[in-house]
């Protein structure tokens, strides 16, 4: 989508880039990618990655790229700071530092669900002057930024996480060719294998669905839930990571997302956001912003953190009722283009304009 405006849009985003592939890398990744396709913006990018854990190599290369921030500044119409809760009170303050030294707008851009104001004071105090020398503070939940609205951060707004929504099929595909999918036979779990998604508590509720129900779980180990903790299980299978690229194309053999997380970090799961890509309706929480992108009962279920009695229960209902699922479904279809990376990355251009004017 082409920006109807000629006059150049100069930015320099600050961010990390894959390797690793994460969350933050991945959205990052993409947000550039969506600015550098639309006519009228000049993205330069400084990569934060490959910092942490790295000992004396790791610090030095986090002081060439301050030097490479403030060297960048110049002559960009803002500067866009893209960083994980964890990493905004060591980062922040020097980026802050270098946009008023080149009297240059500020966007920071937090991604997570953590709340920074549970911080330690230090941090806290760090985080919050990084904030309030920013022109815009964009929050992934809408409960964060009435959190620092509600401690003086006016400049803060809602900036949601997002993913290419393609075009579905007419019916939903299912696995024999020409045959429609009906009904909800086959869920699936895809994320990081521990505790806090709630992987336990899908095995002991899927382990007690009805037969020729299945439950596949996705994602890489080396948390705190075992592989044995997976294995000789009757309706449950662990299935092993998934290269990002194969995502979609995983999710699209399956009926619902099942995400029964209590993450203490949880913002908006990219994992979501893919399972509204591919068409599923999901079974999640009731835990911090999850019921803001999960419409219960529009585009899902929600039940309480650790209870798989209920989680049972919600799945259970998608199996039995097909007229509840179909409804699931349409609701998805519904919703989905609300968080297209379209959408979001012209918003984010739009509020970049708006500081330069």
């Amino acid at each position: 989508m082409a920006d109807d405006r000629k006059e150049t849009l100069n930015l320099l985003a600050v961010g990390p880039l894959p390797p690793p592939l994460g969350g933050t890398t991945v959205l990052f990744e993409r947000l550039v990618g969506r600015l550098r396709e639309r006519e009228g913006v000049s993205v330069e990018v400084i990569d934060t990655g490959r910092v942490r854990g790295r000992g004396l190599a790791g610090v030095t290369r986090f002081f060439r790229l301050i030097v490479d921030v403030v060297r960048q500044a110049r002559g960009q119409d803002v500067v866009t700071l893209h960083v994980s809760t964890s990493g905004l009170h060591v980062i922040g303050p020097p980026v802050a530092l270098a946009a008023r030294l080149r009297s240059t707008a500020l966007i920071v851009r937090k991604f997570g669900g953590t709340d920074f104001f549970e911080y330690p004071p230090l941090r806290r105090c760090l985080i919050l002057w990084t904030l309030r020398r920013a022109d815009l503070y964009l929050a992934e939940t809408r409960d964060l930024v009435e959190r620092a609205r509600s401690a003086g951060l006016t400049n803060a707004a809602w900036y949601a996480n997002s993913r290419p929504m393609p075009e579905l099929p007419a019916e939903p595909v299912s696995e024999l060719p020409d045959e429609p999918r009906r009904g909800c036979r086959r869920f699936v779990f895809l994320g990081q294998v521990h505790g806090g998604k709630g992987v336990r508590e899908l095995v002991e509720a899927g382990e007690r669905l009805p037969e020729g129900v299945t439950v596949d779980i996705y994602g890489p180990l080396g948390f705190d839930v075992q592989e044995s903790e997976l294995t000789g299980r009757e309706r449950v299978t662990y299935r092993g990571p998934v290269d990002s690229d194969d995502v979609h194309g995983v999710l699209s053999k399956y009926d619902a997302l099942v995400l029964p997380s209590y993450h203490h970090g949880e913002g908006y799961p990219g994992v979501i956001l893919e399972a509204y890509a591919a068409g599923l309706p999901v079974v999640s929480t009731r835990w911090r912003a999850i019921p803001e992108l999960v419409d219960d009962g529009v585009t899902g279920l929600l039940v309480e953190p650790r209870d798989s009695g209920a989680l049972r229960g919600a799945m259970l209902s998608l199996v039995e009722d097909e007229e509840l699922y179909a409804r699931l479904c349409e609701g998805v279809r519904a919703r989905r283009h609300e968080f297209s990376d379209e959408i979001w990355s012209q918003r984010f251009v739009d509020y970049c304009r708006g500081l330069k004017e």
